[in-house]
């Protein structure tokens, strides 16, 4: 039936150049008689398409009645507490002690000047270079992450899909279950929020990927150096 449909088409403008020669009136005709006869092709439907899916989040549990801790949307790093202008300078002192004292000990400058023979000040000038994108990558996957947090703390969540996501190597541990990690957790935050991720020596509170790759770049240009 299709071939037919298709077919039709074709013989009409053929027949109706005949018909134009003197005595092929009866071709004429019959070209009337095609042109009336053929059918339309009807264009096929698109298959449907599937719907897509969504991707259902799990649900948290809900936060247990002992537990101690609350959920950190704000994140405090030692980088932003300097960086922060509205924040008062008690705001400030009470921030700084919420950190670990290690990061507020800030590495020490290395100069380019010797007073040396020329071929140590060769050395150590050389010593002080821009590090390699390889090289920061490398040193990034030996920094240290530890998260404290919790099962029911969605923050938690987000930071813990980021560093799977990023492929970034970290520990986890649970203040609800852990005791000597809580206790750690209180030291490193006496606010008790999570998440609160250690960075090498850096702490952050909260969670942000902007912080996290911050204290993962210094941790890493810290090694190089």
């Amino acid at each position: 039936m299709k071939q037919s449909a298709v077919a039709v088409p074709l013989a009409v403008p053929a027949l109706a150049l005949l018909a134009l020669a003197p005595g092929c009136d009866q071709l004429a005709d019959l070209a009337d008689q095609l042109a009336d006869a053929v059918i339309p092709v009807e264009p096929q439907a698109a298959p449907p398409s599937e719907p897509e899916v969504e991707d259902v989040d799990t649900e948290l549990p809900e936060r247990p009645a002992t537990s101690t801790a609350r959920s950190e949307t704000d994140v405090i790093s030692f980088r932003s507490i300097l960086e922060n202008k509205q924040m008062t300078r008690r705001e400030r002192i009470r921030a700084f002690e919420n950190l670990d004292p290690a990061a507020l000990q800030k590495p020490v400058a290395r100069s380019n000047v010797s007073a040396g023979p020329q071929g140590q000040g060769t050395e150590r000038g050389a010593g002080n270079r821009e590090p390699a994108d390889w090289e920061i990558a490398t040193a990034r996957r030996r920094v240290p992450v530890v998260m404290y947090a919790t099962a029911w703390c969605g923050v938690c969540k987000r930071a813990r899909k980021y560093f799977e996501e990023n492929r970034i190597a970290f520990e986890e541990h649970d203040v609800d279950q852990d005791p000597v990690a809580r206790a750690e957790y209180e030291r490193l935050n006496p606010r008790r929020s999570v998440p609160t991720i250690k960075i090498a020596d850096e702490v952050v509170v909260g969670f942000s990927a902007v912080a996290v790759e911050r204290a993962l770049d210094a941790a890493a240009r810290a090694r190089l150096n």
